[in-house]
């Protein structure tokens, strides 16, 4: 096999990051992206490694079965990137994220029996927060290459309704065109992100809150420190089910609120007759604060300031008094809450990279009797399960989320239960490598 080599190729199988796969003649394997089980492709590889490739799918000579066409698929799905599943039936789409979570854990010796994966009904224009490039379009993967969008079909459509407005402007030093929207309250969130301190026209945008953000900086980072709201309060707010929830220019909140009610509800489900709970890496408190009313008493960790402040105040607006937030490292302060107070679970919802080394020895050296773990990514995940399985939990429950239909990614809840509160386990292997 040499770069630039063509071969007919089937595909038989899905790689973690969307790609299809595929094995050439001398049984290497080869990722091609834009494919999926069931394709035949005409494949020119790009990449050779000395156990696998990657090639470019050049055409399809045969399609999948699960492959649809027609207006149900965005014309920038494939420049654009970042859907890498819209050309794929939803139900196809499904299973392959139900195989992905088996899988993992299956490679760590898991043979857990996973729960069929909750899905959408409808899973378009979902997503309530949008950020454009010049407000030209979306960024193709992997680059700062602008693909011209005009539409998408994942996004909300109040952010595609302002995208399409202030196209039709050709504002001069704007950056980004972010725009957030609470799916439940309808409320709209404008910020123009511009290069210098001028300020954009807005008489045409329909948006409860429009806000000017200066960054000049050389930087990757979206959004500058100064902001200036040049309409209604510089925020919006969102409902889950009993929360609501005030969002800030810069705060986070799950994309989906939807299958983020979904997600909740599964958490909540597993503090039933809870006194005590830690909230690690707990963001804007949108996780402490929905189940708060089912403990005794909450306690959320999170090291980004302005997250914190945004918790304390939605639980003053929520009325909860049983929920507080600290602010610091939570490899740092776990460890100090479960030295002070018996806690009876531990909610983690880290993020991508999973968990600090530091908080697995201490979760593992508390004892501590459940763990809630909320992932967004099955590979660290299940390195995080091996380590606490392998220092005295046992998994219980597993429960997959399309948080992100159309998209690659999927949304786990994991329970582990203490092996040692039963008496079935009296000390603790190496559980950790030290480096």
């Amino acid at each position: 096999m040499n770069k630039n080599d063509e071969a007919r190729l089937e595909i038989y199988d899905l790689h973690a990051d969307g790609q299809g796969v595929a094995k050439w003649a001398d049984g290497r394997t080869v990722f091609v992206a834009g494919t999926f089980p069931g394709d035949i492709v005409w494949a020119k590889i790009l990449k050779v490694e000395k156990s696998y490739a990657y090639a470019k799918n050049m055409k399809i000579i045969e399609p999948s079965a699960s492959r649809v066409e027609g207006s149900c698929v965005c014309p920038a799905a494939g420049p654009c990137g970042g859907c890498q599943f819209q050309h794929y039936d939803y139900t196809a789409q499904l299973k392959f994220k139900e195989k992905l979570v088996q899988d993992a854990f299956r490679r760590i010796g898991q043979n857990f029996e996973i729960s069929p994966i909750i899905g959408m009904d409808k899973p378009y224009n979902y997503r309530n927060k949008a950020q454009f490039p010049q407000a030209l379009g979306l960024y193709a993967a992997r680059s700062h290459r602008i693909v011209p969008v005009t539409d998408c079909n994942i996004m909300h459509p109040a952010c595609i309704e302002v995208l399409q407005v202030v196209q039709k402007m050709a504002i001069p030093n704007l950056r980004h065109l972010v725009v957030r929207v609470g799916q439940n309250t309808g409320e709209v969130m404008v910020i123009f992100v511009m290069s210098d301190s001028s300020i954009p026209p807005i008489d045409d945008i329909k948006a409860d809150t429009i806000l000017v953000n200066e960054n000049s900086a050389n930087t990757n980072v979206i959004l500058g420190k100064k902001f200036t709201a040049l309409k209604g309060s510089g925020y919006i707010h969102e409902e889950l089910g009993h929360v609501r929830y005030r969002i800030s220019p810069q705060a986070f909140f799950q994309v989906n609120s939807a299958q983020a009610k979904a997600l909740y509800d599964l958490v909540a489900k597993q503090l039933d007759g809870v006194k005590r709970v830690i909230d690690a890496y707990c963001g804007t408190g949108s996780i402490a604060l929905y189940t708060a009313n089912q403990v005794e008493e909450i306690v959320g960790i999170e090291s980004v300031a302005e997250a914190v402040k945004d918790a304390e105040y939605n639980a003053q607006l929520n009325d909860i008094k049983n929920a507080r937030f600290l602010c610091g490292q939570v490899e740092d302060l776990v460890p100090k809450l479960l030295k002070d107070k018996k806690y009876d679970v531990l909610i983690l919802d880290p993020p991508r990279k999973g968990c600090d080394g530091k908080l697995v020895d201490t979760i593992i050296e508390s004892g501590i009797n459940k763990i809630v773990y909320v992932s967004c990514n099955p590979i660290t995940l299940v390195r995080d399960v091996r380590l606490l399985c392998e220092g005295g939990y046992r998994l219980s429950y597993v429960q997959p989320v399309d948080m992100f239909p159309m998209t690659r990614h999927v949304e786990c809840v994991v329970v582990l239960e203490q092996l040692r509160a039963s008496g079935t386990m009296n000390a603790y292997p190496q559980h950790y490598p030290k480096t």
